[in-house]
């Protein structure tokens, strides 16, 4: 049989009055009532308020009442077969206390799973409908993380979307810095927060009216953070003597992959039938996953030696991101390199300085492309294959600056116009460049 007792958790003059409600051995539930008490005024030996006062004379009848309420639910919940848990007695809480009670969609992991599933009939970036696997995969780690977020900091505690203010906001943000997560992936996180939390305020859920301040952040990167494969150390990857098959066919993966400029995703997916030949030139054509945009790269030479010797068998993204780090070994790749090591099990790591084979990803390939072309290939083709949408963006990528796009312009300025204009420009740079703070 079920019993209820009522207890305080602290000595303070606004104590909260809690309900443990014990279904049997294994199964006691715990919750605030929302009444208060001055801890003084508390008997531990009755667990009702001591009696005397008219407050508390009243304090205690609408005890004896969510009791009754409590237990009348029970019975009723008992002939259903309704699973008892601690949100089943908020509920109850909620309802006697005439709060709007706790649905379904009111939980933060059941929202997010709810816009995973319309995923199809919502509009994406480029105003058409439905999400890129991409961004549905970034939302299902999303709530991977907010689980692991309940778990280890709310003792498994839902978190509820009305509950997601400015406040939760920081202490998650804290949760997330302390478990080494990148800058990168907390602002991630914080902006599907905002994303998830307006959905839900559009289909009638309650939400916070701070979410509108719920502000992102990104990480900058300096240019000597951005962490790429130059064609000389691409020579040694290529000469690197290699002995078991896996390494060998990953070191075709990285090394194509560097010289067409896709994401991990992208490149592991080519096979034969993307292939092409156009105006007799080879060249390959894919649909991006993450943009959902159709590209035709042309195919260098060293990429095309590389597809006729047989193009590299599928590996999973998680096997090539381990095997490119052992052939970078081989290599002779380990200078000393800022960056982010990834363990096995993708778990984060803290920003620090490697040897350069321990900080090689399947990113390594779209930069490497990005950065050793740029300037040789006008930047907007550069722009097109890596599907970057903006010049400041794609120019942030390489660790480049807007000056340095203006000394491009320079040199083929140079080749075009008179000196004395050419004069003028440098001049021009030399001043834009002096009203840089440092």
């Amino acid at each position: 049989m079920a019993t209820l007792k009522y207890l305080l958790q602290s000595k303070s003059e606004n104590s909260n009055i809690y309900v443990r409600y014990s279904i049997d051995r294994k199964t006691v539930l715990w919750r605030k009532t929302g009444l208060i008490i001055n801890a003084t005024d508390w008997s531990d030996k009755t667990g009702f308020p001591k009696t005397g006062k008219q407050e508390l004379k009243a304090t205690k009848s609408k005890l004896d009442k969510l009791a009754t309420f409590i237990n009348d639910a029970h019975n009723v919940a008992v002939s259903t077969g309704t699973e008892f848990t601690g949100d089943w007695l908020q509920l109850q809480i909620d309802l006697y206390n005439k709060k709007n009670p706790v649905v379904e969609l009111d939980i933060l992991t059941n929202y997010i799973q709810k816009y995973i599933d319309d995923a199809p009939y919502k509009q994406n970036a480029k105003k058409e409908l439905g999400l890129s696997k991409g961004r549905i995969s970034n939302l299902k780690l999303f709530k991977s993380t907010i689980l692991k977020y309940e778990a280890d900091a709310l003792k498994s505690k839902s978190i509820l979307v009305r509950d997601i203010n400015l406040k939760f906001v920081e202490n998650y943000k804290s949760w997330l810095f302390n478990k080494n997560y990148s800058v990168n992936y907390v602002g991630k996180n914080i902006a599907n927060i905002r994303t998830i939390c307006i959905d839900a305020s559009k289909n009638d859920i309650e939400t916070s009216t701070q979410i509108k301040n719920i502000k992102g952040i990104s990480e900058s990167r300096e240019p000597e953070d951005i962490v790429f494969l130059s064609e000389d150390e691409q020579e040694a990857i290529k000469n690197a003597p290699l002995i078991r098959e896996a390494l060998i066919n990953a070191r075709k993966w990285l090394l194509l992959g560097c010289l067409i400029g896709q994401r991990g995703g992208d490149l592991l997916n080519i096979t034969e039938k993307n292939i092409k030949e156009l105006n007799g030139m080879k060249i390959i054509e894919l649909k991006q996953q993450k943009t959902g945009k159709l590209v035709a790269i042309p195919l260098l030479p060293e990429a095309v030696e590389i597809i006729e010797s047989g193009l590299p068998y599928k590996i999973s993204l998680v096997h090539f991101n381990e095997h490119i780090k052992d052939v970078c070994l081989e290599a002779g790749l380990i200078a000393p390199t800022k960056g982010r090591k990834k363990t096995k099990f993708n778990k984060p790591t803290t920003k620090g300085v490697y040897p350069k084979h321990e900080v090689i990803s399947s990113h390594i390939c779209r930069r490497s492309f990005c950065t050793n072309f740029y300037g040789r290939i006008p930047t907007p083709v550069l722009m097109n294959i890596s599907a970057h949408g903006t010049e400041r963006m794609f120019l942030h990528y390489i660790g480049k600056t807007t000056y340095d796009n203006a000394y491009q312009m320079l040199d083929y300025f140079s080749k075009l116009a008179p000196k004395e204009k050419k004069s003028q420009l440098e001049v021009f740079i030399a001043q834009e460049q002096s009203k840089v703070i440092v």
